[in-house]
């Protein structure tokens, strides 16, 4: 299996290997007393975390090396999230979970290099199969194998995706609608204004439908008004003619003549016209008037239009029109300036 190292930085991987030597110079110096055949039987000390970047190059090492255990084992330490020192360069923990499964693969362990492929795919369902040029044609076999099985389950994943970006959509611009419906809502009520009318009895006494018309119930105010005018007018109109005609009659009972039949006949008429239309619009009057003490309404609240306040007015552009006087050697400018 070719090399990875293209991928590491020469500088780092010769770090690792100066680490390494220094390492196993320690296990091998002499004790304090001196004697040149007494070494050191001390545990060896916990190796130094590494950049991501060097740890992938130890890893690389291991695998050239066919230290396919060891190799295992420092990627599980490495992989795992709940570690002391884990990876955290996403395209580090990549290329880390292919090797792992490589190590596991080169182990005999087939079923369980299937985890770290996993892994990897459900991190980035759009990752392509690795290299043949770097990876054994096993590992590829079975990234391969392994990506088609999740097939399923990366498409509802990414439908569940776009589902919840279409609602997280829908929900932004429900609220953006709502915003703009409670600003012109508020707008609209800072162009209007309830204005208070407070009502008095004494008016409603006052015939011709003005009670009515002071709560409010104009309709009705319009029907007293009509009837009232009517029958005022049927009694002025009946008084007047009433009177010319008997006056008339005295004034040719004085010359000796006797008023006719007829003059009679359209006196009486007037007077009982007379009479029914007074007492028409008394009893008409007395109604409305009851109706509207009745029905008073202390208080008529009207909504009426204002200025919009200038806080949320719009500003508007203002034509402002200047002379303009310039004077100099033998020469005198007059103009005009404007500005909007």
């Amino acid at each position: 299996m070719r090399s990875r190292l293209r991928s590491v930085s020469v500088a780092t991987f010769a770090v690792v290997l100066w680490q390494t030597a220094q390492a196993r110079a320690e296990e091998s110096a002499p004790g304090d007393d001196g004697a040149s055949a007494a070494f050191k039987t001390d545990p060896q000390p916990e190796e130094e975390r590494l950049s991501d970047q060097a740890e992938l190059a130890r890893v690389v090492s291991f695998v050239e090396a066919a230290r396919y255990e060891e190799c295992a084992a420092r990627l599980s330490r490495l992989l795992d999230p709940a570690g002391p020192r884990p990876l955290k360069q996403p395209e580090i923990i990549e290329t880390a979970r292919l090797y792992h499964a490589t190590c596991l693969i080169g182990l005999g362990k087939t079923e369980a290099a299937d985890q770290p492929l996993r892994d990897a795919v459900r991190k980035n369902p759009q990752m392509r199969a690795p290299d043949s040029l770097i990876f054994p044609a096993r590992v590829v076999d079975r990234f391969i194998k392994v990506r088609d099985e999740l097939y399923d389950e990366l498409r509802r994943a990414q439908e569940k995706t776009i589902e919840t970006a279409r609602r997280d959509a829908a929900a932004r611009q429900k609220q953006e609608n709502e915003r703009w419906a409670r600003m012109l809502t508020l707008e609209r009520l800072a162009q209007q204004e309830v204005v208070i009318e407070k009502n008095n009895r004494l008016i409603a006494l006052v015939p011709f439908g003005v009670g009515q018309f002071q709560n409010g119930n104009k309709a009705l105010g319009w029907l007293f008004f009509g009837a009232e005018v009517a029958l005022a007018g049927t009694t002025v109109v009946s008084t007047a003619v009433y009177t010319h005609i008997e006056s008339q009659a005295a004034e040719y009972a004085n010359q000796g003549r006797p008023p006719a039949d007829d003059v009679k006949k359209r006196l009486n008429d007037w007077h009982t016209a007379l009479v029914l239309s007074s007492y028409g619009f008394i009893g008409v009057a007395a109604l409305g008037i009851l109706e509207a003490q009745v029905s008073f309404v202390p208080e008529v609240r009207h909504v009426r239009d204002r200025p919009l306040p200038k806080a949320l007015a719009p500003e508007q552009t203002k034509l402002r029109v200047a002379p303009d006087l310039a004077l100099g050697p033998g020469d005198v400018r007059l103009g005009v300036r404007g500005s909007f």
